[in-house]
């Protein structure tokens, strides 16, 4: 089984900030730039935006149930 790696917290915002920064390329092309599997860059990703709309209370303004 492949060792699980810990990356610092100022690597991992910078990575969710360069995906949400570019309009021209892919996750999976940002993933391999920064040597990080695709799915650990993706789950960052969603982590991130998931804490971001609880900060906003949810993110679900003006919406009916």
């Amino acid at each position: 089984m492949a060792k699980r790696k810990n990356y610092p917290e100022e690597f991992k915002r910078d990575a969710v900030d360069l995906v949400r920064s570019s309009t021209d390329r892919s996750l999976t092309d940002i993933a391999h730039s920064l040597g990080v599997h695709l799915e650990t860059l993706r789950k960052w990703v969603r982590d991130d935006k998931a804490r971001t709309q609880s900060t906003d209370g949810g993110g679900d303004a003006g919406m009916t149930p």
